[in-house]
């Protein structure tokens, strides 16, 4: 193993909130640096699959019965990542950008540093840009 990857695993066998908090961090930049590309951009696909993949493994985390956070937690988490779903298909279509996607992930990368955003303003933010239209 080199020095290089002996600091990597060292480094990532650290606590899991600050694992998950380099995850999100990763994924969040990625989106970030390409939010100004144009929907069809490879780059920007890139980003918004791993940012999907993040929040379905999250998604399923959180549904295991084991899981340690309270309830009302996991229920919000897991709203949040069918918006997270909805408004990626959204970017995917061209009909909009990566800046609620961002949103999202800074809020819960503040969770998980222990500040909180206020629920009703990331709520209000999610309704804010909802389809509440039913079928067309």
């Amino acid at each position: 193993m080199s020095i290089a990857a002996y600091h990597q695993t060292i480094a990532e066998s650290d606590d899991p909130r600050k694992i998950e908090y380099r995850v999100f961090l990763r994924i969040t930049l990625a989106l970030e640096r390409n939010g100004s590309a144009d929907w069809r951009s490879s780059d920007l696909k890139d980003a918004l699959w791993r940012n999907l993949e993040l929040w379905n493994t999250l998604r399923a985390d959180l549904l295991e019965d084991g899981n340690a956070l309270p309830e009302a937690l996991r229920a919000g988490l897991v709203s949040l990542s069918f918006t997270v779903e909805r408004h990626s298909q959204r970017v995917l279509r061209g009909e909009g950008g990566v800046d609620l996607l961002v949103d999202i992930n800074r809020a819960v990368m503040q969770g998980l540093q222990g500040a909180r955003q206020p629920a009703r303003e990331l709520a209000d933010r999610e309704l804010a840009t909802e389809d509440l239209s039913y079928g067309a």
